[in-house]
């Protein structure tokens, strides 16, 4: 018993001293760069924060997480720190720290030691999951797939809006665009990602397989949400749960990687002229593009699957944002329209630069995309010893010292609402304002800034663009049918928890 207690007191003791060894050292560092701590958030917790998490999670139940969380920077300014399970996480709207985070020492910060451990048995190593030299390899690989002159060609895109278009009531009725538009979207994902491969198995989400791929897939995303989640707790929950759906997803992406490799291997032994594989190399999926470079099917599938992640909601969850906003103010619809009238997406070529030509549209977006951010917040740690430049003391004017490991908690919600640069008028819902402002590239971020911006920007803004022009062209009026305001539903990304119920009415 004694040497139980002794065994006790010494453990206590070595910890005791670790917290005063850490603290010591992160105090002299901080001295030696001129650093001051910043604002704290006044928690009831002060061991582990817990006050603060269990408001968020209310706040979360009832989807007004978001600008909860946007509120606390008018409390305690654009940079403040918070107590997260016992860790020190700084939140930041301030331009100068996002600049230095993402781009000027964007080298110090990463997001591999938050998301592989959770991440990684499932969707493995890639430009979501890394850092360093294996993200770069990662993104050199979708590099070709994304290039302009494949984003640029919305042909096979064209013929799914189509389709799309077809299943809107033409009567009147109220209809929830935001299920139909998620359908959409998450079709030409799954045929923009697996392609021709995807046909030999059954067509594009249609058969057996790919439905319980897709089923399997969510499943996956909503156990990965969970480990985020309860953090240290994830081994409260069983492997096998989680293990089932891994291996479903695998076994069918597996499946389209070897239909791509064999497809490639028998092209290898045929010629082509020049031109021709100069066309073929043109406008493919990404897929098709990352067996034209590798034979190593683990990184293809791992590619595959973080492509997926960051493909499924992106462009649907901007036009179906876009839609409410424009439901609850018809003459911003009315003056869309008749700029949407003034070309023909059928004979005007090239699509992509005329859907650039259309001004107004592009306010639009930009507005619905400062209002409802598709990713509201991302949070990104410090991989070494460094330093934010502003933010302080409670004057906010002296630079603040990060230890390895620290947090850093980007809210683009509140960065877009920040009244000195949108103007005080930013709750209302005005395209007319970007004729005015001139946001820098760190007060206005929607697909995020630096090296590891979204690689999708380009695409997911030109395909909402023609599907927002398609649907104006054809219907002459777009009436909202739901009272309830916007609440933002966190999932990867962020989209209304009560749809985007309306009724169109055919010109």
């Amino acid at each position: 018993m004694t040497y139980i207690v002794a065994s006790l007191l010494a453990g206590l003791l070595v910890a005791v001293f670790y917290c005063f060894q850490r603290t010591w050292s992160k105090t002299a560092s901080a001295r030696q760069f001129g650093c001051q701590p910043p604002v704290s958030y006044r928690h009831l917790d002060l061991l582990f924060g817990l006050d603060l998490k269990l408001q968020e999670v209310r706040q979360a139940l009832k989807f007004r997480s978001i600008p909860f969380n946007a509120a606390l920077f008018k409390k305690y300014g654009k940079t403040f720190q918070v107590n997260v399970f016992g860790s020190a996480t700084i939140r930041t709207i301030d331009s100068e720290n996002l600049q230095t985070a993402y781009a000027t020492n964007n080298k110090d910060w990463g997001y591999e030691p938050i998301r592989l451990p959770f991440m990684e048995p499932f969707c493995g190593r890639g430009f979501i999951t890394t850092d360093g030299a294996t993200w770069k390899a990662s993104r050199a690989l979708l590099r070709p797939t994304f290039s302009k002159a494949n984003i640029s060609d919305l042909s096979a895109f064209q013929r799914s809006v189509d389709s799309f278009l077809q299943q809107i009531p033409r009567d009147g009725s109220t209809v929830d665009m935001q299920p139909l538009i998620a359908s959409l979207f998450l079709q030409t994902a799954i045929k923009f990602l697996l392609g021709d491969s995807l046909d030999v198995l059954g067509g594009e989400g249609q058969s057996g397989d790919a439905k319980d791929f897709l089923k399997a897939f969510h499943n996956s995303m909503i156990g990965m949400g969970l480990s985020f989640m309860i953090g240290p707790f994830q081994l409260l929950i069983p492997k096998a749960l989680k293990a089932t759906a891994w291996q479903k997803a695998h076994t069918f992406i597996d499946a389209c990687i070897d239909v791509a490799l064999h497809d490639k291997n028998q092209a290898r032994g045929k010629d082509f002229p020049d031109n021709q594989m100069e066309s073929d190399s043109r406008s493919h999926s990404l897929l098709e593009g990352l067996a034209k470079q590798t034979d190593d099917r683990i990184a293809i599938r791992n590619q595959i699957l973080q492509g997926m992640m960051a493909a499924q909601d992106t462009t649907s969850v901007l036009i179906s944002n876009t839609m409410f906003l424009l439901s609850r103010n018809p003459a911003t619809y009315e003056r869309l329209r008749k700029e949407a009238l003034s070309i023909d997406l059928d004979v005007s070529l090239p699509l992509f630069d005329n859907l650039k030509e259309l001004k107004f549209l592009s306010n639009v977006l930009k507005e619905s995309l400062r209002m409802y951010p598709i990713f509201p917040v991302l949070v990104r740690v410090a991989l070494k010893d460094t330093t934010l430049p502003v933010g302080g003391s409670e004057k906010r004017d002296f630079p603040i010292y990060i230890p390895r490991g620290t947090k850093l908690y980007s809210d683009y919600y509140a960065l877009h609402h920040v009244e000195s640069v949108f103007r005080p008028d930013v709750e209302v819902f005005n395209p007319d304002r970007w004729h005015s402002i001139s946001p820098g590239p760190w007060e206005y971020m929607p697909f995020s800034g630096g090296p590891r911006a979204c690689v999708r920007q380009h695409k997911a803004l030109a395909e909402a663009s023609y599907t927002l022009v398609k649907i104006v062209q054809l219907f002459k009026g777009l009436e909202s049918r739901d009272e309830k305001e916007w609440a933002g539903q966190m999932k990867l990304t962020a989209r209304n928890a009560n749809g985007c119920k309306v009724a169109l009415i055919p010109a």
